[in-house]
């Protein structure tokens, strides 16, 4: 809403700028003098050429404040921000210790990462990623999304760091399989 009506002055100012600028007199006699007629009088007096000087003056300025803004808020997003990588990406197998570090990266240059071990959704005001790694107990879930000025935040990622099922030997009795009587 605001952009639209924003775009929507600036083409009006643009417009008026480019009608002052031709209504000028010139070297040529003006817009009248461009078409040909006589441009004796002027609708302003004699202090015509000072009034447009102003008016264009003011336009220009509006003109150039309009531009600046309606750039910068009307520019389309630069698109979403990389998801994050975590190492280890699950718990390291052979590991017997209740908690691993943890170590986060993006591929966004200059983007923030946010994380959560509580289960709820990373946003903008979570914990930020620093260079120390990130202590996860056996069980948590990781939740990590990156941020970036400009961009859409990244999916999220979730890694339970669960350790993978022990492979144990049976303790159940086996059993001979039972032998058949051949069929003859």
């Amino acid at each position: 809403m605001l952009e639209g009506l924003l775009i929507t002055l600036f083409l009006i100012v643009c417009l008026l700028l480019v009608i002052v600028v031709l209504l000028q007199k010139g070297r040529g006699g003006g817009l009248s003098g461009a078409f040909g007629g006589v441009g004796a009088g002027s609708a302003f007096g004699t202090r015509t050429g000072d009034v447009f000087t102003w008016v264009t003056i003011v336009l220009t300025g509006l003109f150039l404040l309009l531009a600046i803004v309606a750039t910068l808020l009307a520019r389309p997003p630069l698109g979403a921000a990389a998801l994050p990588q975590f190492r280890p990406p699950a718990w390291p197998e052979g590991r017997t210790e209740r908690e691993v570090k943890v170590t986060m990266t993006s591929p966004t240059k200059g983007a923030t990462i946010r994380y959560t071990l509580n289960g709820r959704e990373p946003t903008k005001k979570s914990e930020a990623y620093g260079k120390s790694s990130v202590i996860v107990t056996y069980g948590q879930t990781l939740q990590a999304r990156t941020f970036r000025v400009g961009m859409e935040p990244s999916e999220t990622l979730s890694v339970t760091y669960e350790a993978p099922p022990q492979t144990q030997p049976s303790t159940q009795p086996t059993t001979a399989p039972a032998i058949l009587p051949s069929q003859e």
